[in-house]
């Protein structure tokens, strides 16, 4: 047994040679590297997935809602009018369809497709 004269602080805790890392964590920085791009192809894939999916939904709602649109409003002017509308609701009617069209498109582009490349404004 030894002595605490053979005792030396400044070696307490140290080993001669470092010791050996076992073989699963010796790349363990690439390993993590690797899964984060895996992970983050996943998401690239399920992200496209469901803008994809949600732009054909917003479609087929915005195409439908302007086929019972255009029913209650030929409904109207046939039935109902005989046609006889004065020109300003006609004018209203297809500026309201056409910035409707538009609103639709531009808010769901910006927000389906977020620009990547945003920096922070300065104060």
């Amino acid at each position: 047994m030894a002595s605490t004269a053979d005792f030396d602080e400044a070696q307490a805790g140290k080993f001669e040679r470092e010791p050996a890392l076992p073989e699963y964590l010796m790349h363990l920085s690439e390993r993590e590297r690797e899964q984060k791009m895996t992970l983050e192809r996943l998401f690239a894939e399920q992200e496209h997935g469901l803008r994809q999916s949600y732009a054909d939904w917003i479609l087929r709602i915005v195409g439908a809602q302007f086929f019972v649109a255009d029913v209650v409003f030929v409904t109207f002017a046939w039935a109902g009018r005989r046609w006889d509308l004065p020109p300003e609701v006609i004018e209203v009617w297809l500026a309201a369809t056409v910035i409707q069209v538009v609103g639709v498109v531009a808010i769901v582009t910006r927000h389906l497709f977020p620009s990547r490349d945003r920096r922070p404004v300065a104060p």
